[in-house]
């Protein structure tokens, strides 16, 4: 355990940053950024709910059918297990069907009975044509972990309250790094 705590300082002393896999909802979320867009609270939530009632009343708009199960090939980090949708988020307003972009919310239809926003990717930059890669996700300081999930059709949403996450469940496609981080929150804990 010593070598643990002493490569975490190493790694905390090289300027190392953690993105933390954000709880489902977005109650905790600032903003997302996909490659050069910013999206706000608002935006993922405005998105979040247009997918899940598209998604609750068993529709899909535009060429390309959105919202669609996302398969998650690229193995992203999402803050459920899934079942996965994917639905455009776009800078002006809400998509209703035309070109869809490069960026995507991604949420859990399913998650404790309820849709909710899981996270945001992005075709931009991505390795392969239609790959995608993991949008970064700026987190509010100084929130307690209560997560919102996005309304349903009946326009009810829920909301459940986390006492706390561990740091090996919270961290969020940093490889090896990531893991001995998140690794190292979950156990320097127990020996501070």
């Amino acid at each position: 355990m010593h070598v643990l705590n002493s490569l975490l300082v190493a790694i905390a002393a090289c300027g190392a940053t953690v993105r933390a896999a954000a709880t489902p909802g977005t109650s905790s979320i600032a903003n997302v950024t996909c490659g050069s867009n910013t999206y706000s609270q608002q935006q993922i939530e405005e998105a979040t709910a247009e997918g899940c009632r598209l998604y609750d009343q068993g529709q899909q708009i535009g060429n390309s059918k959105y919202p669609h199960k996302f398969n998650n090939r690229e193995g992203l980090v999402f803050a459920s297990s899934g079942p996965y949708e994917e639905f455009p988020i776009i800078r002006s307003g809400v998509y209703a069907g035309r070109s869809p972009g490069a960026d995507r919310i991604v949420f859990d239809p399913d998650y404790k009975n309820d849709c909710a926003f899981v996270g945001a990717m992005t075709h931009t930059a991505a390795p392969t044509r239609n790959g995608f890669v993991a949008c970064e996700v700026a987190e509010l300081k100084n929130v307690p972990s209560t997560s919102t999930s996005a309304p349903t059709a009946t326009g009810t949403g829920s909301s459940s309250t986390a006492t706390g996450t561990s740091g090996a469940s919270s961290v969020a496609g940093l490889g090896v790094n990531g893991v001995l981080l998140g690794l190292a929150a979950w156990t320097v804990p127990l020996f501070v």
